[in-house]
């Protein structure tokens, strides 16, 4: 029986294709011109004799052959990081790119400020830090570490939690009112935009205020926050958005402080695959991020 040699290069961009749908979301996912992915998938095509993907406008499905190697491709792919996770083990000290993915404003506002103490203290590391609403996938090395507001429930998975935080009003520091706030119409407010309106806190707002006291709407909590501080109106955010984005705690009354305790805390979580957790210059940021944002020396 005649031999096929697949190159992994080639189910890469199989595998790619087949997740990304187009053969133009393979691209930005491999970081290459889609002209290399359509060149790769002709060779493999011409290789296997087979046609592995209907091709169209509308994107890119496999064909029946195409679906069979898919599996393969994957357990190609999990040998490939497995092997790599190895060999990473043999570091010796912190050094190296190091990716770390975590929520926009926790990545803008809170992570970005604190990483000169990270590399101060370990001058070989570059902190690659990617914002982001979806989750990076940690399996297949999207990010090497993650800080997330879910604890992850599966994959071989190592998470370990960090802080949890009530949310607040915010308002700009040195001229946020003095008073309790008692009632939410009481004041103007900024919120989430129409993409983030189902977030537990623009919920709650929705439900008490009526819309003429809502004086912007934003889909990034940086704006949010900006706006606030230049006193354009009070902002529902985690406590520790106060000390990171040069806003104060407002006072609110009995009535209304008992009401914000309805919104679900903040908690996060630093996660990492349980392959790369004894990396050297991953354990580092680990250990960074532990005693930075930690709010419990021994936090589960």
């Amino acid at each position: 029986m005649q031999q096929i040699p697949l190159a992994w290069d080639d189910l890469r961009v199989l595998l790619a294709v087949a997740r990304q749908g187009s053969l133009m979301g393979a691209a930005r996912a491999l970081g290459v011109h889609v002209s290399t992915v359509s060149r790769r998938l002709d060779g493999l095509e011409a290789t296997v004799g087979r046609r592995l993907f209907d091709r169209s406008r509308d994107g890119a499905h496999p064909t029946a052959a195409g679906e069979r190697l898919v599996p393969f491709a994957e357990a190609m792919e999990t040998a490939a990081l497995g092997a790599k996770a190895a060999l990473e083990g043999f570091e010796t000290a912190p050094e190296g790119r190091v990716r770390l993915s975590a929520p926009p404003g926790v990545a803008d506002r809170l992570v970005a400020p604190a990483i000169g103490t990270l590399v101060r203290r370990h001058p070989g590391l570059l902190v690659e830090l990617s914002a982001n609403v979806d989750y990076a996938d940690l399996a297949r090395r999207e990010a090497d570490l993650a800080v997330r507001t879910h604890r992850p429930t599966a994959g071989d998975l190592v998470a370990r939690r960090l802080a949890t935080a009530r949310y607040v009003v915010l308002g700009r520091g040195g001229s946020a009112r003095t008073s309790p706030l008692c009632r939410p119409e009481e004041a103007r407010w900024i919120t989430w935009g129409n993409r983030l309106s189902h977030l537990p806190e623009a919920r709650w707002l929705a439900d008490r205020v009526p819309d003429a006291c809502i004086v912007m709407a934003s889909d990034s909590l940086s704006a949010m926050l900006e706006a606030a501080r230049a006193g354009v109106g009070l902002l529902l955010a985690p406590e520790p958005f106060a000390r990171h984005a040069g806003l104060a705690r407002v006072p609110v009354g009995p009535p209304f402080c008992h009401a914000l305790m309805e919104i679900p805390p903040v908690t996060l979580h630093v996660v990492v695959h349980r392959a790369l957790r004894d990396v050297p210059r991953i354990a580092a940021v680990w250990r960074w991020l532990v005693e930075t944002f930690g709010d419990e020396p021994n936090g589960a």
